[in-house]
Formats: structure tokens, sequence, C-alpha cells
């Protein structure tokens, strides 16, 4: 018979309606064409548009196009709806569904009807519409679908007096669907009515949640809250979460405890907890509760709690699991006193007492733990005395935990502990009325240092820690034991746990201060023979220097201080006795005393009281002591700065008091000649200490000291240099505290010497004396460049040409303070100085260099605040036709003020820099063609792409024109212009600019081209890897880890740990645990477990129990001794059989006895051998058949070594 491709009207169009898609319809699939592409091609092609054809391209780059954003799509085209309601479908729209085909049409008409009917397409015209479509009775099921997803898209831009009014016919139409379509699979329609219906009763007022019909409308939804399709259930439970907790009642000001629908809900989720026990309904009821719990009433929050807790007694592990869950989402919720009063919050407290897992569950304990951490938190919140009373209960459960054995069971109980500390402990530290309950805590916590929590010490030292610094200053005398055991501890014989002890006691110090630290662990000196024992407590001196804040002078001077003293006598006595080992011991003991001091000078509050004390030792520390001298400086630049920043005028007075002391010691320290690096980094110290300790002083000290140094200065020989330079750093620090006679007097000098000296270290010294007395803030200073700001400027400019190469960078310096205080653009400076600064720009000192940017980005703001940037960039541009070493420079300095100015630089200049550079690339020089191309590199990473794009052509061409020697010697700097140009625009755009004769360039192109396809699927892979591995986080307790969210513990059950005793076929194991959740119940030989006791529960485990001993911790299983392929008789003969001689014995052997090999190399052979089978057969692909099977068993000959023939 004929087909019907010759039929005008055929029966059957199949094909037709296949082919009639691929005909006027959007190709939606994404083409290398874009608009982005298009413009690329554009700017490479240098295409001069006029402003008419701008104009033109701004009215038609709208173009529709599936790969370029806008909003006229294939969509559009076929709709005038303006309604930005349904965005989402004109913008989204696929040709290929078709639900959004039907969508399109329903909407096109919908408008149609508006427009034609004078509406203004507002949502509430399109509600009115769709409505009245979703009315017919004999609506299409794809059109039900269309017009609810549209209904969804605008029903929540309807006036909400609009949904109140109609609400009882919406509802009746709502309602006549879902009964009509509740048998059906269609998750569109479903999902579309759920999220309707949610929508229309959010909008209702308090008084029509009366009424029967609309409980009856919210009865229809908490129907599908337990449906059996996970869709249908989670669009039910997300609409009525979003009903108790989103409507528009619960967001006002005058908003009630509580949704009208919350009592109707609860009252639902407790009916099916109640009528269904452990089924598959209660955990969907859960599921649901976990959100909406917090938001019940009271009277019906208790009641819902109580359902919960009586289906977790069933010992179904889900059942527990969902109901930790739901329980831990009331208590994160924080719910106020009035929704969960405090007694409620403690009844429920102890309660999940008896719902706690057994420890070697792993899972369940976390997620236990985690519902308890909140549990005591939110009563914390509410009532701070129940929940202190109460947490002491706890804390002794949870150490028992540290003895399950399970890292992760552990860990989860230390966060918890941690938690609690800061949150409930912690504050209730302060209150004298608390101090039993805290006192318990701190015992039970304590009681973890027994031996017996060894393995777990890490935990229990972790939790000390905070303890101190939650409670240490408040519980001075209850932290104190806890103090010294942990010294003891310390002191024990290879105590392991170093570190975290160490951070502990640390705490301790920064919370109860070092003095009470010290009176519990004293240092313990004792004089003897063995260096050890006399130094026993010495660990805590390190931890002290760490941690010591805001303490006492008084502390050091009556507990270290002495000790300091006591070590320097017996090292001296010891040294004469010629007993140089313990000598030196001493001696770097009282080394580590004095290096306490900077600590302790650290915000102290006893400045005024003790300083007097220390004054004069630590005057004579620094005259005789060498060693102690940097922590004496360090302690006092450290009191000097806490005092003088925050405005403690006593405290200053009482250190300026002692100015006159402290000062000249240093002066002779600092003009004393110093051998070794050692002594020069003393040296360095001295004076940093005399620039902060002058900013206290007196001004008549200072005064005295400037005038003394200057007569020093003036009465030196000439061959006294290290002096002379001294004296000139000296006379640099006191200078800009001096008044405005002795700072002209000391620029008087500094302007004779500049002129006439030939040291170059001199001149240096003098232009660092300049530069600081233009930077300084201080009256005289600000006095004197105000008045001799044009005599500076001149002589700056006059020994332009005596300047030494290392006086540079000061003295661009200078420069760039004058610029700073100049009130003008500066014209002729500016000319004076660029020469000079594009010349630094390539010194081999980094703060020359530095100096040298800095100076041409503040020329580049004067011209550019007068109008004259141009005329500055040529003149820098000057220096492009000068020697190979200027035009260099000149690149560098272009590229620094291209970067800075790249917001304000017209795009004229930028070609004209851009031109100029380029043309330099042709160049023979090595030095000149790297600067270009470091320019380029600048300029395509700087600027703008719209600035960089038209440039490309102009820049590949740039790098082509090189020669082969600079193209090779500086190929790493064009590797690296070539890799951003093809990370930006792809490398087949830039190869098309690059021409065949460059093969060497195209193959380079090439090259970028595979590594960045390689550099994309390698981080493609890295993330792909870390979000498998995002709950595989395996690490052990750190301080910084965190405790995971229930949602993490709860999700899966995890049985990675199970150990089974017997070897299971892994495809039997894969359908038990599809079938089946794996229970097991904990019991002794002579115990009967009584299932109608809540206790039971603990003894229902998802984990295999195992042998513990009587640390918790797993035993040690021997592992059995190798079977050796043989038997052997009592006497050690061994047992050779042939496999012929016993049924009995598997016929699996292919391997008999070798003559020749020991019975060592025998076991190992028919190890291998049987490994090397096993690998084989798990590797094939395809199973043997049945007669290979069967003949794999034969011996491939006849004879066999030992056999019966």
């Amino acid at each position: 018979t004929k087909g019907h491709s010759s039929s005008s009207n055929p029966s059957t169009s199949k094909h037709r309606d296949a082919a009639k898609s691929r005909f006027f319809q959007e190709n939606l699939g994404l083409s290398n064409l874009t608009t982005d592409a298009l413009k690329k091609h554009n700017a490479f092609t240098f295409e001069k548009k006029t402003s008419d054809a701008v104009e033109m391209e701004e009215d038609t780059q709208t173009v529709n196009a599936s790969t370029f954003k806008t909003f006229d799509t294939f969509a559009s085209d076929w709709s005038a709806c303006s309604n930005q309601s349904f965005s989402k479908l004109i913008n989204n729209f696929r040709s290929d569904s078709a639900i959004h085909k039907e969508m399109l049409a329903v909407l096109a008409a919908v408008t149609e009807v508006i427009k034609d009917q004078g509406g203004k397409e507002t949502n509430t015209e399109y509600f009115g519409a769709l409505m009245t479509t979703l009315s017919d009775v004999d609506l299409e099921e794809t059109s039900v679908a269309a017009v609810l997803n549209l209904l969804g898209m605008g029903i929540k831009g309807v006036p909400q007096g609009i949904l109140q009014s109609r609400f009882s016919q919406c509802s009746k139409i709502f309602l006549d669907l879902l009964a009509k379509h509740a048998e059906s699979d269609n998750n569109v329609i479903m999902k579309g009515l759920l999220g309707c219906i949610s929508v229309l009763l959010r909008a209702q007022e308090p008084p029509v949640w009366k009424e029967p019909s609309t409980k009856n409308v919210l009865d229809s939804l908490l129907v599908f809250t337990v449906h059996s399709k996970p869709k249908f259930r989670k669009a039910a439970q997300h609409a009525v979460a979003a009903i108790v907790k989103g409507s528009l009642m619960m967001q006002g000001e005058n908003a009630p405890s509580h949704h009208p629908a919350a009592p109707l809900t609860a009252e639902f989720c407790v009916r099916q907890m109640e009528s269904h026990g452990a089924g598959t309904t209660t955990l969907h009821v859960l599921g649901l509760l976990k959100e909406i719990l917090a938001t019940f009433p009271k009277n019906h929050l208790k009641s819902t709690c109580e359902s919960i807790l009586k289906v977790m007694t069933l010992g179904n592990i889900l059942i527990n699991s969902c109901g930790l869950q739901a329980l831990h989402g009331l208590f994160v919720s924080r719910p106020p006193p009035a929704v969960l009063p405090p007694e409620l919050n403690t009844k429920l407290i102890a309660a999940l007492y008896d719902y706690q897992p057994s420890a070697i569950d792993s899972q369940p304990t976390q997620a236990w733990l985690a519902v308890m951490q909140e549990a005591f938190i939110n009563l914390n919140k509410q009532d701070l005395a129940q929940s202190v009373t109460n947490v002491p209960h706890l804390f002794v459960l949870l150490t028992t935990l540290w003895l399950s054995g399970k890292p992760e069971v552990t860990s989860a109980a230390t966060l918890t502990m941690r938690a609690l500390v800061e949150e409930v402990v912690g504050p209730a530290s302060g209150l004298p009325r608390h101090k039993a309950s805290v006192a318990k805590v701190i015992v039970t916590v304590q009681a973890g240092l027994k031996y017996q929590y060894h393995a777990a010490w890490t935990h229990v030292l972790h939790i000390i820690g905070v303890l101190f610094k939650a409670c240490g200053e408040n519980c001075l005398e209850m932290l104190v034991p806890c103090l010294e055991a942990l010294a003891d501890l310390r002191d024990s014989h290879q105590f392991c746990f170093t570190s975290e002890l160490d951070f502990a006691v640390g705490q301790a110090v920064r919370s109860m201060g070092p003095e009470v630290v010290i009176k519990a662990i004293p240092l313990q000196l004792k004089g003897g023979a063995d260096t050890a024992q006399e130094f026993k407590r010495s660990w805590i001196l390190p931890i002290l220097k760490e941690n010591i804040q805001k303490s006492t002078l008084k502390c050091f001077i009556d507990h270290c201080m002495p000790l300091a003293v006591s070590c320097k006598n017996q090292s001296a006595k010891l040294s004469a006795e010629n007993n140089q080992v313990r000598s030196l011991s001493y001696d770097l003991m009282q080394s580590q005393l004095w290096a306490l001091l900077p600590s302790f000078c650290t915000q102290p509050s006893d400045i005024a009281v003790s300083f007097a004390v220390i004054a004069k030792p630590l005057g004579s520390l620094l005259s005789n002591q060498k060693d102690q001298r940097l922590s004496v400086m360090s302690a006092l630049r450290h009191l000097v700065t806490y005092a003088r920043d925050n405005n403690r005028t006593q405290d200053v007075s009482e250190l300026a008091r002692f100015a006159k002391n402290y000062l000249p010691i240093m002066f002779n320290l600092f003009t004393t000649p110093v051998k070794g690096s050692d002594e020069e980094g003393i040296r360095l110290a001295t004076l940093e200490t005399v620039k902060v300790y002058l900013s206290v002083a007196p001004k008549e000290l200072s005064s005295e000291l400037f005038d003394r140094a200057l007569v020093k200065l003036d009465s030196l020989a000439k061959n006294e240099n290290f002096v002379r330079e001294s004296v000139l750093d000296l006379l640099r620090s006191l200078a800009v505290y001096q008044d405005m006679d002795r700072i002209k007097d000391l620029y008087t000098r500094t302007a004779a010497k500049l002129k006439e000296t030939v040291d170059h270290k001199e001149q240096k010294k003098y232009y660092r004396m300049l530069e600081d007395l233009c930077s300084s803030e201080t009256e005289g200073c600000k006095e004197f460049l105000n008045q001799y700001l044009p005599e500076i400027r001149d002589l700056l400019l006059e020994s332009l040409s005596t300047s030494s190469l290392s006086s540079k960078g000061p003295r661009l310096r200078c420069l760039l303070l004058l610029l700073d205080h100049a009130r003008t653009s500066n014209q002729e400076l500016i000319t004076a100085v660029i020469p000079e600064a594009v010349l630094c720009c390539r010194d081999i000192n980094t703060r020359c260099r530095q100096s040298a940017y800095e100076l041409l980005h503040k020329m580049a703001d004067k011209m550019a605040d007068s109008g004259r940037l141009e005329s500055y960039i040529r003149m820098v541009m000057g220096g492009l036709a000068g020697s190979p070493q200027l035009a260099s420079a000149t690149l560098l300095a272009l590229a620094s003020i291209t970067h800075h100015t790249k917001e304000s630089m017209p795009e004229e200049l930028v070609s004209v820099i851009l031109s100029n550079v380029c043309l330099l690339c042709s160049s023979a020089s090595r030095e000149i063609v790297g600067s270009t191309l470091s320019y380029l590199k600048v300029f395509i990473t700087s600027l703008a792409t719209d600035v960089v794009t038209p440039c490309v052509p102009t820049i590949v061409k740039a790098m082509i024109s090189m020669t082969e020697d600079c193209k090779r010697h500086l190929r790493n700097k064009t590797r690296d212009i070539l890799a951003r140009l093809v990370r930006w625009y792809g490398a087949d755009s830039v190869m098309s600019l690059v021409p065949e004769s460059e093969a060497v360039m195209r193959t380079r192109l090439r090259n970028m081209r595979k590594i960045q396809d390689r550099k994309k699927r390698q981080w493609q892979q890295l993330r792909d890897a870390k979000k498998a591995n995002a709950d595989e986080d395996d690490d052990q307790f750190s301080v910084k880890s965190k405790p995971k969210s229930i949602d993490e513990i709860l999700a899966t059950l995890d049985d990675s740990d199970m150990e089974m005793d017997e070897m299971v076929d892994d495809r039997q194991k894969l359908k038990a645990k599809k079938k089946t959740n794996n229970v097991w119940i904990r019991e002794e030989a002579d115990d009967i477990v009584d299932f109608t006791d809540i206790s039971t529960t603990k003894k229902i485990t998802a984990t295999k129990p195992d042998q513990k001993n009587g640390m918790g911790q797993r035993q040690v299983e021997v592992k059995k001794k190798k079977e050796s392929a043989f038997k052997r008789a009592p006497d050690g003969r061994m047992i050779i059989r042939d496999d012929s001689d016993s049924d009995d014995e598997p016929r699996s052997r292919k391997h008999s006895h070798v003559p020749g090999l020991s019975d060592s190399e025998d076991e190992e052979e028919l190890d291998e051998a049987r490994s090397t089978v096993s690998s084989v057969a798990a590797g094939r692909k395809r199973k043997l058949s049945v007669s290979t099977s069967a003949s794999s068993v034969q011996p491939p000959s006849k004879y066999q070594a030992g056999g019966v023939g």
C-alpha cells in the first residue's frame, strides 16, 4: 500500500508535525557568532564609524540572538505583552518546549483581549483574564498547565485587596482543579495550583481564617504535605511554610504572635503522627515540622513536641533522626518566650536525655549533640538561671563521650562544650549567684585530665583553654587548681600534648593575668648539679612573653626582676668557679626573664606609680649589660608609645622626667663604634628609641641636646667619619623638635654642605635631614617651611649637578614634599624635575624608583588640575628620542603615568603614546624593546576593554616587527602579553592577526590555546572534586573547626565504619541496603532488652556494636597467621595431598608444590598466584563460559608433582 506522503489530508501526520518545529523557529544552539564577537571583529578591523552609523548601531544592536541578553527575543515577536511579571517567559522562551509554546499562545491571546478592551496590562487585568480562562471546564490539560504557570508569575503582583475580595471564587476554582488533577502525574499543574493557593491564602486577613471555607482550603493543602510523590509533597510543604511564616499579616508592625493557620497545621501534624506511628507519613510530617515548628502557639507547640518525642520512642532510626531535625529547627529559630517558654524548653532538654543515642553511633550522636547545644543556647537567651543550673549535668555526659573511641563523637562533644562555655557558662561566671554551677562545670572538665581520658587530652586541653578565656577574669579561685594540675602534667615525663597545654596556659595568662599564673606555676629555680631540674618550669617563659596583655609593671618588679637578679648573681658565681656550662645556663635564664619586660610594658596600668621603681635598673642595664639592651629599649618604646597615643598625661610626665637620664646614655651608645652585626642591630634600635623618646622629652632638654650635638659636629676631625655620621643622624632626630631659629641655623649648615661636600654618605645624610624638615608636622618646621619654601626649591634645583646617585632617593622625596606644599602647579619646577624623575625610574634602589614614580604621579595630578596634562605627557615623551637608557626609563615612566591617569587620560593621547611605543618595538636595543613590552603589558592590563580592543592589531603588529634577537631574548614578556590577549579575545581572534610567515608566534598561540583548554578542564575537575568531597572532611579536631549543621549530620546515615565479620557478596549487600536499614541492638549475654523501657533507645544503633575494653576503645585484633598451603602434623611434618584425594577439599588451587622452593617461598608463590587469578577474574569484562570455567580447574598436563599418577 502507498504511504501518506502524497495525500493532501493524511490521517496520520507524525512526520509533518515533527518537521514543523524546524521552520520559522529560533535556533536554540549557541553559535560562535555572537554580538560580542561581532563587536570584537569590528574593533580589530578598525571600523571608523560616523555619528550616524553609531546611532544606527545603537538602534539595531538588539537583533534576535540567543547568546546576547536582550528583551527583544523570539517570544517578544509573538506576544506584545509589556507586563514585567512575564519577562521570565519572554526572555527564557524555548521553542522546543511544548509548555512554553502553550504559555506563549495563552499570553498572546490574553494580552490581545486586554488591549482590545482598552486595558493597561496591569497585574489585576491579567489575573482576572487568566482566572476566567482557568474556569473553563473544557480546558485541556496542557492549557491548564500553561495558565497556572502564567498565573503563578503574575499573582504575586496582584493587590492584596483583589485577592481578598475574590477569595471565594478563586479558591473554588483552585480546589476544583486540585480535585480533578489530584491523581494525575502532571507536576506542572499540581505545583502551579499549590503555589497559587499559597499566595491566595497569604493575602487573607485574620477574620477570614475563622470561616470554615478557608480552613477547608488549608486542609486541602495540608493533605499534599504527606503525599507519596516528592515533588507534590515538597511544593505543598513550601506553600504551608510560606503561609505560616510569610503572610502579609505577619510582616507588619502589629503582627500577631502566630498565624491563624498555625494551630490548624499543628493539629494536622499531631493527627498524622499519632495515626501512622513509625510509618513513612510520619517522616513527611517531621520534614514539614522542621520548617514551621517554631511558628506554632504555645499549647500546640507543646502537644506537637510531645507527639514527636512519642514517635521517637518507637526505635526507628530514621524517625529519630527526623525528630531531632525538627527539634533542632525549633531551637535554631530562637522562638520568643510566648511561643517556647523557658519551662517548656527545660522540659524538652530533660526529655531529650532519654533519647541519647549510643556513643558508638557517631552520626545520630552528633545530631543529638547539635540539638542539645541549640536547646541550651536558646534557653540561655530567655532564662540564664535555668540554663546554668542544668548545664553541669550535660557536661558530665559530654565528658563520658570523650571515652567513646570515635573521633567524630569526641570532636562533636568538644565543639558542644565550647559553644556552651562561650554562650552559657562564660556570661554566668560574672554573676555570684551562679558560681556553684560554674564551679561544677570547671570540676567536671578538670576531671578530664585524669589518665583514663589521655586519648582525648587534645580536646580536654582545648576546653580548658576556652574555660580560661571565658571565665578566667571572674573565677580566679576556681581555676587556679586547674592551672596547678596543668603544670604538674606538663612536668611529667614524656608528656606529648605540650602545644595544646601551652595554648591553654596562654589563655589563662590573657584572661587571669600573669601574676595569678606565676603564683600558681612558680619557676622553681633550684640549685644543683642537674641543669634540667634547675629550670624545670622554664617552659612558661615563652608563654608569658606571647600572652601578657594589659598587665602591670609591679608584677614584673615583684616576680620577675628578683629572679633575673638572682640568675645574674648565680651566673657570676659559677663563672668564678669556672663552671661555664651552668654559668651560661643562668645567663640565658636571666635574658629570658628580661625579655618579658616588653610584654609587661604593653598597655600597663601603673606607669605613673611603678616606673620610678624600675627606672634606675633599666638605666644600669643600658649602660652595662649589652645583652639586655634590646629588651630594655623595646620596653621604653612600648611605654612611650602607649602613654603618648592614649593621652595619658600623668604617664607621659613620669616618662619625660627620666628623659634626661636615658637620652644621654643612648646618645653615647649610638655614637660608639660597633663590631659585628649584633651590635649594629643594637645601635639601630638605639636610634629608633631616641626618636620615640624625644616625642615626650621636655623641649628644654631637646634644645640642650641639639646645641651640644652641633658643637660636637663642629669639633670633629676630618677623619672621624663614623662619629660625624652618627651625630648627623641624631641632629636629624632632634631637628624636628626645635624652634624656628635653631632650624634656620641647621638649614644654613645643610645648604652649605650640599654645595661643597664630596662625601656621598654625608651628602645623603643632609638630604634626609632636609626631607625630615619638610615632612614634619611640628610648629617650628611648619613655620620654617612657609618662610623658606622658595629658597629650598632653588637649593634643590641648583644642587642637581652635584648630587650623588645614593642621594637621589631622599632628593626626590624632598621635591615631592615641595610639590605637596606648592599652591600652584609650579610649571618651572616640574619642567626642571621631569628628566631627573624619569632617569630614576631605572634606578637600582627600590625605594628610589618608588619615589620617582610617586613624583611623576604628583606632577601629572598637578598638571591635570590645571588642564595641561597633554603638555606634561609630551614633555615626558621627549625622552624617547634620547639614549637607550633614557628611552627605556621614559617608557617605564609613561607606563606608570598611563596606569595612574587611566581614568582621565584622553583616548587621543593614549593612541599617540601607543603609536610611539609600538614604533620602538622594532629597535635593535634589548633595553628599549624590553621597556616597550612592559608598557604594552601595563596598557592592556590597566585600561578599559573598550580602549584596548581597537589597539590589539597594532600591539600584535608591533610584536611581530621585533628583531629576531629581541624575540628570542624577550620571549617571556611576549608570552605574558599574548597569554592575556588569548584569555580575553580567544586564540583564533589573535591568530587571525598574525601572518603565516610568523610560524613561531602562531605555534605559541596554538600552544596557549591548548594550555587554556587544559586549565579550564583542570579547574572544572577541581570544582567537581571539591563538590564531591564537601561532606568528606575527616580531619582531626582543631581549634578552628566548626560543628556540622543538622542537615549535614542527618542527611544520610553513613555505614562506612561498619565492620563485617563475614564476607558478603557486594550485590547482596547493595540489595539489602535498598530494602532495609541496618539496625542493631546492643545487649549483654545475661540481659534481656525490655522494649517497653524508654532507655531502650540507647541500645538501638545504626552501627554494628564492637567489643570494647575498659577504656571504651576498640580492642586490637590479632591478625591470623597466614595459612600454609599444606597442613602439618603434630610433629611438624608437612602433609601433601593431591586434589583428587579428598572430595572435601576445594578444587581451586592451580599451583601444586614445586620442588626446590622453601616453605616461605612456596607460600609467597601461592599467594601471588591466588592474587593474580582473583585480579584477572575481577577485571574480566566478559564472564567465562561454562565449558571454559569447568576446564580451568583441570591441570595443563597429565603429570603432577607429588601426585599419585
